[in-house]
Formats: C-alpha cells, structure tokens, sequence
C-alpha cells in the first residue's frame, strides 16, 4: 500500500512539474502580449523632435556619455598634427526607415541605437570615437604621430574595420530573431545595411569651446566619400591613400572606383563588396528563444515609455 502511494505521489508531483512547466510557459506568452499590446499604444502617440537627434541622444545614453557632450576622443589621438586613418561607418537605409516609422521613432530609435553602439564598441579597442553623426560614426586612429603616443598599424585598423562591420550585422541578425513587436519598424530593421568608408592623411586636432575636434582636408574627403554614386548599400571603400598603409581581412569582391569633387578634384579608391554570409559564417544563429524575446520586449517597452515620457515632457 506504502508503494502504491509513493507511486501515486510521483505521478501527482511530475504532473504538477508538466503543470507547471507549461503555466510557466503561457505566463511568458501572455507577459509577452501584453508588453506588445502596450508598446503599440505607446507607439500611437505623436513623438516630437528631431528624430536624428533623438537617435545620437540613445547612442550617447548607452554608452554613458551625457547628450549635450560630444564624443571625446581618447588618448590614442594627441592634439596637434598627425597622420591617421579617418574611418566612417554610415547606416543605409536610414533616412527610409526613419520615414517609415514616424509612429514606432521610439523602436527606430532603439534599433539604430543599438547597431550603433554595437560598431562602437567593436572599434574602440583601436578607432578612437570622434563624434556620432545621426546615422554615422566618426572614427579615428592614428599611424604616425608625436613620439611616445600610440599609433595604429595597418593591420590594427584592417581588424578594427572587419570587428565593426561584423558587430553591426550579429547585432541585427539579434534584433531580427528576437524581435516581438509588430510595428513597421522593428518588421523592416533587416533592411539597414552599413557602408564603411576609410581615408588616410593629416589630420589636425583643435580645441573648439571646451571639445577636442578633428578636421583636415581628409576629414571633407571621407565625408565626400560617403555620398558616392556607387548604387550598393553594403560596401567598404577604401581610398588609395589609406590603402597604402591598411590592411583589411575581409572576404571581398574588389573593384576600383574613381570620382571627381569640386575643390577636391578625383580621388581614385577601392571599393570591397562583401556579404553577410562572409562576415557570420563562422558564427552560430542569434538568440531566438523565449528569454531572448522576452528581453526584446521589455526593453522595447522601456524605450517606449522613454519616448512617452519625452514628449509629455515637450508638450
């Protein structure tokens, strides 16, 4: 009789543990759907400002650096002089995206935020972080210098090109995978694609109200580079001057590309066409699991307060 009631005990309690189990499961389903459904209230409402600055001031947020203040570079880019590696990742797509999504700017927000804190992080072991740009990062590093002040290799910033390439598109494919939001533009982040453009030559560092700034004639010129009629919205370009001294270890289809600009006159440049598949072959799929979207969506439901709460307080 003593067996029969421990039998009965064990079925009762492996019941109770399937039981359990699967209440676990439906309350995460159903957190899940009322965080959505919350969300989509939230992203109804009208959210006013500029959307680019909105998008610098949540990179700024997460990466601890206060709004007002722009990036600083660090101590690997001296003042004065120098010669260095001026390295412009930029997101394509953004301007769509942003139009697409006037009533989710709060998810479109934390969507490019996120990539671009992603390619930030990847870089700054090597690329000094100048300023962000909207959509755009300005990145530095420098090869030749003042003599006791680190310098960059050609093989230091190839690497540091291919990390930030890399970070950007595993950090989409995880926004992709373990998205939980229905709205226009958490459904089109797989269009974001990033262009990169690389330049080299004398920079000059100067103090401008308080901010270290970088300019030069090769700060214009990658920023003319960018606007390149290339017709490809995945791509590195990589100027001659720079690649005399970089070394990039990425898996490419090169072409040479040559375009004239008013003041500037024709810089000639190599432009490498990669894929994604080239960057995330070695790497196994994104989070897709429930914790994951379950993240997903609390963090998107934090973003959409942020943007309530940003525009009670413009109101």
């Amino acid at each position: 009789m003593g067996g029969g009631m421990r039998e009965s005990g064990d079925m009762m309690g492996g019941l109770w543990g399937m039981g359990g189990g699967l209440l676990a499961m439906y309350g995460t389903l159903l957190l899940l759907a009322v965080a959505a459904v919350a969300i989509v209230l939230l992203l109804r409402r009208t959210v006013a400002g500029d959307p680019g600055e909105r998008i610098r001031a949540g990179a700024l947020r997460r990466l601890d650096v206060p709004a007002a203040t722009p990036l600083r570079p660090d101590a690997a880019v001296p003042e004065g002089e120098i010669e260095g590696f001026v390295v412009i990742p930029d997101i394509s797509g953004y301007t769509e995206f942003m139009r697409m999504s006037a009533l989710a700017l709060a998810h479109a927000q934390y969507a490019v935020s996120a990539l671009l804190s992603s390619v930030i992080e990847a870089a700054e072991p090597v690329l000094a972080t100048a300023k962000i740009e909207g959509d755009a990062v300005f990145l530095c590093g420098v090869h030749a210098g003042p003599a006791g002040r680190r310098t960059v290799s050609g093989e230091q910033a190839g690497a540091a090109v291919h990390a930030l390439l890399h970070a950007f598109y595993r950090k989409r494919a995880e926004l992709i995978r373990a998205n939980t939001c229905p709205c226009e533009a958490c459904r089109n982040v797989a269009r974001l694609e990033l262009k990169t453009v690389v330049h080299s030559g004398s920079l000059y560092l100067y103090d401008l109200r308080g901010h270290r700034e970088i300019g030069g004639l090769p700060v214009i010129v990658a920023h003319r580079l960018l606007k390149s009629d290339i017709g490809l919205a995945r791509y590195v370009l990589v100027s001659d001057a720079a690649n005399e001294r970089l070394a990039l270890p990425l898996e490419a289809a090169a072409r040479r590309h040559a375009q004239s600009y008013d003041g500037i006159g024709v810089v000639e440049s190599t432009i490498y066409e990669f894929t994604v598949d080239s960057l995330l072959k070695h790497e196994p799929p994104a989070a897709a699991g429930v914790p994951a979207k379950a993240t997903d969506a609390a963090r998107k439901l934090v973003e959409g307060l942020r943007g309530l709460r940003g525009t009670a307080g413009s109101a």
